[in-house]
């Protein structure tokens, strides 16, 4: 159960929102960015779909998009910053894709780098300096190892290739008995096989690509009962429920701290 003592929001500019939480327990999930998470108090245990590790204090770690993850605090609250970088903002850092390619973050976990306690000092500042914030977070990504590649659809599993439909036209209602047909498959081994290879059933998989466009609308100033019916939910209390799943808190939390960044 995702259990978070805190969460706040900042919306700078557009390809950069930026979280600050204290957390115990985070159950499996994704986002529609890049993440990238700095540990500024205490240690946990992180599994994602990639790689599973012990974190601490100074550490820096990335998830990519979609690329399911959780985590659970070894002692108390750990607390931590997280940016979500746009695909924009990591062309500002690396080489710009063509439209046909996916950049993958290959990087686990970065530590006890200048780098990286500038990128935690920067955060942790009195102060926040926007500016020193983004140069330190360049700075980190310019010491990750990154792939690029151009997947062809036809010699995607099944995993992929429903994540691929998923993310194509996630707004609409998804039954898994509908992908496993478009892919020609039993629905049964369609959970089997996605759930093995992703991480949770493609039902949860569906739901929290809707909260990740879901930010994305809040993010761009949208009121959160017409977000939640953009993104297909039933109502606002279904966005909510849903959204906590992700990231502890209420939409509210980030609609206000998008509201106070515009407003200064």
């Amino acid at each position: 159960m995702t259990r978070v003592g805190s969460m706040t929001f900042a919306l700078p500019h557009a390809d950069l929102l930026r979280a600050r939480g204290t957390a115990v327990d985070f159950d499996p999930h994704l986002h529609g960015t890049y993440s990238v998470v700095a540990v500024t108090s205490g240690t946990a245990h992180i599994w994602s779909s990639r790689w599973s590790r012990t974190v601490h204090a100074g550490d820096v770690f990335f998830f990519n998009p979609y690329e399911v993850h959780a985590g659970r605090s070894a002692g108390g609250h750990a607390q931590y910053d997280v940016l979500y970088p746009s695909e924009a903002f990591l062309d500002s850092c690396t080489a710009t894709l063509r439209p046909d390619e996916i950049r993958t973050i290959r990087t686990e976990v970065l530590t006890g780098s200048r780098t990286t306690c500038e990128l935690v000092d920067a955060l942790s500042a009195p102060v926040i300096d926007n500016a020193s914030i983004e140069e330190s977070l360049r700075k980190v990504l310019q010491e990750c190892t990154f792939s690029v590649e151009s997947p062809a659809p036809t010699s995607m599993s099944i995993a992929r290739t429903v994540c691929r439909l998923v993310r194509q036209d996630g707004l609409r209602s998804t039954r898994t008995d509908d992908l496993a047909r478009e892919i020609g498959v039993n629905p049964s081994h369609l959970v089997r096989s996605f759930k093995k290879t992703i991480g949770v059933p493609p039902q949860t998989y569906v739901r929290q690509v809707r909260v990740a466009r879901a930010r994305e609308l809040i993010c761009a100033g949208f009121g959160l009962n017409d977000v939640a019916q953009m993104v297909n939910f039933a109502d606002q209390p279904h966005l909510t429920r849903e959204f906590k799943k992700v990231f502890g808190v209420p939409p509210g939390a980030l609609s206000r701290g998008v509201y106070r960044d515009r407003s200064r």
